[in-house]
């Protein structure tokens, strides 16, 4: 039996050594490249949990941001899908957040909140109130460096 403890506790520090083990050079690479070409919700929950842990550069957010830009935009009907990976993942939900930003052209911003606000599926009010809350800041914070500029 104490054999079998000390077994069980061995596989499990060894896993959790795995699972805060730092990112290689070569995984950032690998981020930075596949980040914005990801075109649906599960192609970016994929690549974020295999990446998170490497916290994300610039390089890499920007193309996130320029990904989940392009999945509101482009593929808004896939809502649904987003909205059931969000509410099972905090952390994913914050950081597709995060992504809608002053850094996305102004024409996908205002299609994103023309688009929460007007036609939210069924079952995706919360990530719409969400993500009119989001572009309306970011619209703000791009009106006020073009003020200051």
């Amino acid at each position: 039996m104490f054999m079998r403890v000390i077994c069980i506790s061995v596989g499990l520090l060894s896993a959790a050594a795995v699972a805060q083990r730092p990112c290689t050079g070569a995984e950032i690479k690998r981020a930075e490249q596949e980040s914005d070409t990801l075109r649906d919700w599960d192609a970016i929950y994929r690549s974020y949990r295999r990446y998170d842990r490497c916290g994300f550069n610039a390089d890499a957010a920007e193309g996130y941001s320029e990904s989940v830009a392009r999945t509101l935009v482009d593929h808004w009907r896939t809502l649904p899908r987003y909205a059931a990976l969000a509410s099972k993942d905090h952390a994913f939900r914050q950081f597709v957040l995060a992504g809608v930003n002053a850094t996305l052209d102004l024409k996908d911003l205002e299609s994103i909140r023309s688009n929460a606000r007007f036609n939210c599926p069924r079952g995706a009010q919360s990530a719409c109130a969400d993500f009119i809350r989001k572009v309306t800041a970011a619209l703000q914070e791009d009106a006020s460096t073009k003020r200051q500029n």
